[in-house]
C-alpha cells in the first residue's frame, strides 16, 4: 500500500480519534441536558471533535450564509442536540498505535497553542479571538491525522528525525505527499475554516518574508509565537526565549509584553487542561470567562 495521504479522501471528512473518555462524558452531558454554553467550552478544547463539529454545521450552512469558524453555542444550537449526540457517539476506526507520537503531549500542546493564539491575537486585534483560538488548535492536527492513518511509517519518521523540525517537515512532505501542516491546513479547508487562518497554518513554521509582518503573514507569525509559547508553556516557561522572541519581535511586540503574554497564556492554559485529563480527573462542567486583552531556516520550496 502507499503511504502517500489521499488528500480528496481526507478532506472527505476522514474522522481523526479523540479520547473514548471525552466522547462518552460529552455524550453523557448532552443526554442530561447541559446547556449548549457548557457543551462548547469542552467541546471547543478538543481538536479532532471541534473540526468534525464546524465541518458538520458548516455543510448545513446555505449557499451565502454566514459560515462557523468556531465551536460556539449558537454552532451546537445549529446543530441540534439529537445530531449533535450522534455526532460524538460515531464509533472512530480502531487503528494501531504510533508508537513515537506523544499522544498526551499533542493535546496539551494544542490546547495550549490555542489560549496563546487567542490571547495574542486579541491583544493585537488580528482577527476575532474565538476563530484564533480554534486556528491555535487546529494548527498540528495534521500531525494526528499522520499518526493515526500511517502510524508504522510515521513512527519511524518520528524516531529517526522526530528532534529536527525542518527535516521532519522535508521527510513527511518526502513520505506522504503532504507535511502536517499541509494537512492540517487542507482539514480546516474542509472543515470550512477561513482561507487566510488556512493558508497560516499551512506556512507558520517558517512564514513567508521572513522577518514581515502584515495580513495573512501577520497572522502565521502569530501562529508561530503561539507555537513557540505552548513549547514554554509545557516545560513551565523554563525553555529558552529565542524562537519566541524572533516571532514577537516581528510582530511588534517587545520583550516585556511579551513575557505578560506569556505568562497569561500560561494561566489561561492552566486553568483548563484539566479537560483533557482522565475521566476520573476530570473538574465539573463549567463556563471558563473569556480572558481579558492584554495591552533561520525557510520551507518554502515544499510547502
Amino acid at each position: 500500500m502507499s503511504a502517500l495521504i489521499n488528500l480528496a479522501a481526507l478532506r472527505g471528512g476522514a474522522i481523526l480519534p479523540s479520547p473514548a473518555w471525552r466522547r462518552q462524558r460529552l455524550t453523557s452531558l448532552c443526554q442530561q441536558q447541559v446547556s449548549f454554553d457548557e457543551l462548547a467550552e469542552q467541546i471547543r478544547c478538543d481538536p479532532s471533535l471541534a473540526g468534525m463539529l464546524i465541518g458538520l454545521a458548516n455543510g448545513a450552512v446555505p449557499s451565502g450564509g454566514r459560515m462557523h469558524a468556531a465551536v460556539s453555542p449558537a454552532l451546537l444550537a445549529a446543530l441540534g442536540r439529537p445530531a449533535l449526540i450522534q455526532a460524538l457517539a460515531a464509533p472512530v476506526a480502531a487503528s494501531t498505535r504510533c508508537a513515537q507520537f506523544d499522544e498526551p503531549r499533542f493535546w496539551c500542546h494544542a490546547l495550549a497553542m490555542a489560549c496563546a493564539a487567542r490571547l495574542a491575537g486579541d491583544a493585537l486585534q488580528l482577527a476575532p479571538a474565538d476563530e484564533l483560538f480554534t486556528c491555535g488548535l487546529l494548527a498540528n492536527t495534521g500531525q494526528l491525522a499522520l499518526a493515526t492513518l500511517r502510524p508504522r511509517a510515521y513512527g519511524q519518521l518520528l524516531g529517526r528525525h522526530g528532534g529536527a523540525a525542518s527535516r521532519l517537515l522535508y521527510e513527511e512532505s518526502r513520505h506522504f505527499g503532504y507535511h502536517r501542516l499541509a494537512l492540517s491546513a487542507s482539514l480546516m479547508q474542509g472543515w470550512g475554516l477561513p482561507e487566510p487562518l488556512c493558508s497560516a497554518v499551512r506556512c507558520h513554521a517558517a512564514p513567508p518574508g521572513w522577518g514581515q509582518a502584515g495580513g495573512m503573514l501577520a497572522l502565521a507569525w502569530l501562529l508561530k509565537l503561539a507555537s513557540a509559547f505552548a513549547d514554554l508553556i509545557l516545560v513551565s516557561g523554563a525553555g529558552a526565549r529565542g524562537p519566541a522572541l524572533a516571532a514577537a519581535r516581528v510582530l511588534g511586540i517587545d520583550a516585556d509584553h511579551m513575557e505578560t503574554l506569556l505568562r497569561h497564556s500560561h494561566a489561561d492554559w492552566s486553568e483548563w487542561r484539566d479537560i483533557l485529563a482522565p475521566e476520573g480527573h476530570a473538574s465539573p462542567c463549567r463556563v471558563r470567562a473569556r480572558p481579558l486583552p492584554v495591552t533561520g531556516l525557510v520551507f518554502s520550496e515544499f510547502i
